[in-house]
């Protein structure tokens, strides 16, 4: 698989798996009221990547196959600005609700991948061959990513304005 279409999208998420919604069994993500409407916004990734007036932008070739340009690793100013576009036409396109189910979960991936370089540079472990090979099985087969993601504060007792009296981030 390189893209999935949206449809596709939508029915990955009937495999059975369980979801509560303040209490209550979800039988059906996809259907449900609230969830439902998170699941269409969603798939806006994957609309672009089959719109005309998106798919350049949203759409990259490797090795013959094409793939979501969430997933390509910026590696130039160019490339930065090509997902900054993105992520703002996405944006727009979710009527100023940034989608974040393909946008903060590569973040994370490139993330990992600088992490686990280092790690396996200082500790002598091979964690960055792990991640590039997850990596790299999320942009074949097209996944979205959740992620739970925090901003990096420093000390966690103190609010932001006493971190930055103290001269922390």
């Amino acid at each position: 698989m390189t893209l999935r279409t949206p449809e596709q999208y939508v029915s990955s998420l009937r495999d059975g798996r369980r979801v509560f919604y303040r209490g209550t069994l979800v039988p059906d993500v996809t259907t449900h009221p609230v969830i439902g409407r998170a699941v269409g916004h969603a798939s806006i990734d994957y609309q672009m990547a089959e719109d005309p007036n998106h798919s350049e932008l949203a759409v990259v070739e490797k090795n013959g196959t094409h793939r979501s340009r969430y997933f390509s690793t910026p590696s130039s100013g160019e490339d930065l600005l090509k997902r900054s576009l993105l992520i703002e036409t996405a944006t727009r396109l979710g009527a100023t609700l940034v989608v974040l189910i393909k946008e903060i979960g590569t973040d994370a991936l490139f993330a990992l991948g600088n992490v686990s370089s280092e790690m396996d540079a200082r500790l002598g472990t091979n964690y960055s061959q792990r991640v590039r090979a997850f990596h790299e099985h999320c942009a074949s087969q097209d996944l979205a990513l959740a992620v739970a993601q925090t901003d990096v504060k420093g000390d966690r007792s103190v609010g932001p304005s006493e971190l930055a009296a103290r001269g922390n981030p």
